[in-house]
């Protein structure tokens, strides 16, 4: 396993944890449209299942149980929500104002999302008549933001809805569009252009067949094309995708440009929504405890803190998972299992030696990596001037992504929460703490203390937004920070990531395994697992998809007669599968795409 992880020194799993015994339906909430009523069915009728694992990819897979009738239990190591939980700084909350929240990072619901949108909109929320759907707030736009200058690239929502794709003036568009924003020569923008229409008109073939296999950054041929060309379309991907430009495979990038492309800049139809939009409150408060709320109304049982540590066979089946918890370690006895915890802590669960050998795909996920990607919220004493969305440091070293929460949320920031003196979150994501030195202290930010890692990370922030004369973020605007807590033993020589993210590499797609395993009564639910319908990088999406691919693959193994869970392609324009036909052809005859000059 590549970058897996350790325990944590010197700490119980149980020193500052106690049972989460969740209570109480979703009070006040409307009951949906559409939304499937739980009906008191026999339990033993459809069949006990342990779900471990309580991040997006774990809840999403016990919402579409429960609602079937099956007897569900999550089992949950740390906190419900994963990585999409909400974490507040202790202490910090005064005069009956709730304590100060962090988060893993800030977090977009984009238009090309379809199945994390749908299990939104079937969680009630009080006053919604959409559920939790309703709490999303549309961002006026994203700015590519540069340093020293240059200009910033804002894309405004929505841009540009044609009745009817065309390869010419979708090329026109393109190159007008990037040529007048981003400080590249124009035929470097003509370039890149042309390398997205490659992208579009490829079949599907072609894309697991060659471009799985080439990187982004060779795709791009950014090594010979100018700093800037490099920064804006390589490292881009990492601040916005999640991904290594250098390491990622041309068809996970590229999926994601045309899923932006089609969905936000475009605005064509099967969006499920506009662009960009938030939450508008912390992620608890506006989605992960109605939803715990929710399925509990509905018989799901939750356990926590409940770290899963082994799973057992009883001849052909996993007859128990051990799961540790405040009496010790003890066998938790289940019909069905749904391993729903992420991959640094999968892999070791799945390459123990029996059960490796009931299935190949096992082994395959030593071979997948891992990466790091987390946040640091910022606590102003006033609210920064212009900064209206998300903000991409395309020149930062750390690949910084910034979104100022508290304007946002719909709460008023300084009465709610903290002292007072508080009056907006800047929260912000580092993409990158490994490899590249910060501006101030010449080290990569998992190198850096706390104290360095907030100062490096706000003086890239004010190179990109101080650079027109106007100063946006000043020092004293900083009353505290916070960051996540999950990057441990930062400054030393082994700091340590409990929280990490799958990175999509070159070639990884056909190492990642399906949901459904060899192993009759086990699946898998997580962001690392093969999602063939919509996208497949790292994203609270693809984690709810691999749950609705578990869960199916459970239904049908169990014989039920339950509809199931549904799932939702990403766009295909019609105009564009004439080109992908010829292509397909192209490709079986050993040929380029007819639009690849090299």
């Amino acid at each position: 396993m590549v970058d897996s992880t350790r325990p944590e020194k010197g700490v119980s799993p149980f020193s500052r944890r106690t049972l989460l015994k969740v209570a109480g339906a979703a009070a006040g909430g409307t009951a949906l449209a559409g939304t499937r009523r739980f009906t008191a069915r026999a339990a033993a009728d459809a069949g006990r299942v342990a779900v471990l694992g309580g991040g997006v990819a774990g809840l999403s897979a016990a919402h579409e149980l429960a609602e079937r009738g099956f007897a569900v239990t999550v089992y949950e190591r740390k906190a419900f929500g994963g990585k999409a939980k909400s974490m507040y700084v202790p202490g910090t909350g005064t005069d009956g104002r709730r304590d100060l929240p962090g988060e893993h990072g800030h977090r977009g619901y984009f238009g090309f999302y379809r199945h994390l949108p749908d299990t939104l909109g079937r969680i009630p929320f009080p006053g919604n008549t959409n559920g939790v759907l309703g709490n999303l707030e549309t961002l006026a736009d994203v700015s590519l933001a540069r340093a020293g200058r240059l200009p910033d690239w804002v894309l405004e929502d929505p841009v540009h809805t044609p009745g009817q794709i065309n390869l010419d003036s979708l090329r026109q568009m393109l190159i007008g569009t990037i040529a007048h924003a981003v400080f590249i020569p124009p035929w470097e923008a003509a370039y890149v252009v042309d390398r997205i229409l490659v992208y579009l008109t490829s079949c599907d073939e072609r894309r697991y067949g060659q471009w799985e296999h080439v990187s982004w950054w060779n795709y791009l041929g950014a090594p010979s094309r100018s700093i800037d060309y490099q920064r804006v379309f390589g490292g881009s991907a990492q601040i916005i995708q999640a991904l290594k430009a250098h390491v990622a495979s041309a068809r996970t990038a590229g999926q994601g440009i045309e899923s932006i492309l089609f969905s936000g800049y475009l605005q064509l139809p099967g969006s499920s929504g506009p662009l960009n939009r938030v939450m508008n409150a912390p992620t608890n408060e506006a989605w992960i405890d109605p939803w715990i709320r929710y399925l509990e109304s509905i018989g799901v049982e939750f356990r926590m803190p409940a770290e899963v540590v082994g799973l057992d066979l009883d001849g052909d089946r996993i007859g128990g998972a051990r799961v540790r918890g405040p009496r010790g370690i003890e066998s938790v006895r289940a019909d069905w299992f749904v391993l729903a915890v992420p991959l640094e802590r999968a892999t070791p669960l799945l390459t123990d030696s029996e059960l490796s050998s009931r299935d190949p795909q096992f082994e395959k996920l030593t071979q997948l990596q891992t990466s790091w990607s987390n946040g640091i919220q910022f606590y102003l004493n006033r609210k920064p001037a212009v900064l209206r969305g998300h903000v991409a440091h395309i020149d930062s070293p750390w690949k910084l992504v910034s979104l100022p929460q508290g304007q946002i949320w719909k709460e008023n920031f300084g009465q709610t929460w903290g002292s007072g003196r508080e009056q907006d979150c800047l929260s912000v994501v580092i993409s990158d703490w490994v490899e590249e030195p910060g501006v101030l202290y010449g080290k990569p930010a998992s190198r850096c203390a706390p104290q360095q890692i907030a100062d490096d990370a706000w003086a890239q922030m004010k190179m990109h937004l101080n650079d027109s004369g106007t100063d946006i973020l000043t020092d004293d605007m900083i009353e505290s920070y916070f960051i996540d807590p999950a990057a441990q033993d930062l400054g030393t020589d082994e700091p340590y990531n409990d929280e990490r993210y799958f990175l999509n590499t070159v070639g990884s797609w056909d190492l990642r395994p399906s949901a459904r395993t060899a192993i009759p009564n086990l699946f898998l639910a997580a962001d690392y697992v093969q999602t063939p319908k919509n996208i497949d990088f790292t994203s609270m999406e693809a984690a709810n998809e691999a749950a609705r691919h578990a869960i199916n693959a459970l239904l049908d193994a169990a014989g039920s007669r339950e509809p199931h869970a549904a799932l939702f392609d990403g766009y295909r324009p019609p105009e564009l599968e004439p080109f992908k036909a010829v292509d397909r052809a192209r490709y079986l005859a050993g040929q380029p795409n007819l639009l690849d000059i090299g």
